[in-house]
């Protein structure tokens, strides 16, 4: 994976726009548990909330759903926002060393104040100048429903569609923790490899009244 510079991350950005209509935007992050057999002498620093043994992937994706970065060996204990402030694409981002574009104005709002570039992340991760949480669920709109879909949608569909591929990532993998992360490393960059050679590229679409409606059901289906 390629480090982003100013013109990698505003290729991105182009492409969120085009294709999820959403500005400025330079990723979506997210973590993911790759469940794991409990390390020798490891206590319960592994043992998630969900009730397994993992170690935490955490990952940015671009709006096709291809990996941007990725940081992996966490203890699975650990929460999304406490993997994010200690891993080293966290740390970055939090200290301004990411070389992001400067801020720009957002499109057909030329005479309001210049907006950063930013990340798009879910309800664990910090509200910052580059991090865009999703409203809060009891007071949604329509507007509000579709940003909360499209933010989230890219980096879950990377991590689906790597697991979906990756038959390894099915069952517990039973290998030394160095191993393990050299494993995720490599299903990261071919999920990339593969995708670029050999998949396809979506095709932006407007969403719908009754689409709206699906996605609100379905949000407060999830949260009964």
């Amino acid at each position: 994976m390629p480090i982003p510079d100013q013109i990698i991350w505003k290729t991105i950005a182009d492409r969120y726009n085009q294709l999820w209509n959403l500005p400025n935007c330079v990723g979506s992050i997210d973590g993911k548990h790759i469940r794991i057999k409990a390390p020798a002498n490891s206590g319960s620093s592994f043992f998630n909330y969900k009730g397994y043994f993992s170690v935490v992937l955490m990952a940015t994706a671009d709006a096709d759903g291809k990996f941007i970065t990725i940081d992996v060996g966490e203890y699975g204990r650990n929460s999304d926002g406490r993997v994010f402030k200690e891993c080293t694409f966290g740390q970055l981002l939090l200290k301004n060393k990411l070389n992001l574009p400067k801020n720009s104005c957002l499109p057909h709002e030329e005479n309001d104040p210049a907006f950063p570039y930013y990340f798009v992340a879910d309800e664990a991760f910090p509200l910052l100048d580059n991090v865009m949480r999703p409203y809060p669920r009891r007071s949604l709109t329509n507007t509000k429903i579709i940003f909360n879909y499209r933010g989230r949608k890219s980096v879950e569909c990377a991590f689906g569609m790597m697991a979906s591929k990756f038959k390894i990532l099915e069952g517990p993998i039973n290998f030394k923790t160095e191993r393990i992360e050299t494993v995720i490393k490599a299903v990261c960059v071919l999920h990339n490899f593969i995708h670029v050679y050999d998949g396809k590229y979506s095709i932006p679409q407007e969403i719908q009244q009754e689409d709206v409606d699906i996605l609100l059901y379905e949000d407060i289906e999830g949260n009964l």
